[in-house]
């Protein structure tokens, strides 16, 4: 799953070296993945490592519990106070994509 928050960029999977009960939180921003694992650590208490992947599609990784992954979400749910993301890149590329759709 992809996700645009406010802490940055994330490609969220299953596979591995992930557990069962893990999710790996990918990002191309080494930053974005700074910023969320410092928010774990405040409000999850979850101490994960950042990983450094350059070879990889995503350069950046770090393996998180499901639970609290899924606590980090509903968070992120409960205080959103957006009521519109235009002409931020992310939409204006996806704007794009869907005129594209339309006349094509």
């Amino acid at each position: 799953m992809w996700l645009y928050l406010k802490t940055g960029f994330y490609s969220v999977v299953k596979k591995s070296p992930c557990k069962d009960n893990e999710l790996l939180v990918r990002a191309r921003s080494r930053l974005d993945l700074d910023q969320l694992q410092e928010i774990l650590k405040t409000k999850y208490k979850f101490k994960g490592e950042v990983l450094d992947t350059p070879e990889a599609e995503y350069a950046y990784n770090m393996i998180v519990p499901r639970d609290t992954f899924a606590s980090f979400m509903s968070s992120a749910v409960n205080d959103l106070v957006h009521d519109d993301f235009r002409y931020s890149k992310s939409w204006e590329a996806m704007y794009g994509w869907q005129k594209d759709l339309k006349t094509g």
